[in-house]
């Protein structure tokens, strides 16, 4: 029975690792919008001596306007302020959406990097 408890264990605990992805890890303090879907495939982040970059890429129906209204929203109480439309900054960063696509997709390209 130990043995079994065991087992079971361990495949949560290897299924709940494998469930987040690396663009999970790089966002954990920007929130990702309703309606947004991170593409895993695509994306990056990395230190450099100036501080983070990272890039995601999400899909989703969604207008400028929208996410405008929404990161306005939920960015402030994370220390963000709006510097112009799409872009925002924090301490010595600087976060920006915009459009872009791969393969003829649609897509909205997430960056933060120093400023």
């Amino acid at each position: 029975m130990k043995v079994l408890i065991s087992i079971i264990m361990m495949l949560l605990l290897t299924t709940a690792l494998r469930a987040e992805t690396p663009q999970q890890r790089w966002i954990g303090d920007v929130p990702v919008m309703p309606g947004m879907e991170i593409e895993t495939d695509l994306g990056f982040a990395f230190d450099s001596p100036d501080g983070r970059i990272v890039v995601i890429y999400a899909s989703g129906e969604l207008s400028g306007s929208d996410l405008a209204s929404y990161y306005d929203m939920a960015l402030p109480p994370l220390g963000w302020e709006s510097a112009s439309a799409l872009v925002w900054t924090r301490e010595g960063e600087q976060m920006m959406i915009s459009s872009a696509k791969a393969s003829g997709t649609p897509l909205w390209k997430i960056t933060i990097m120093p400023r």
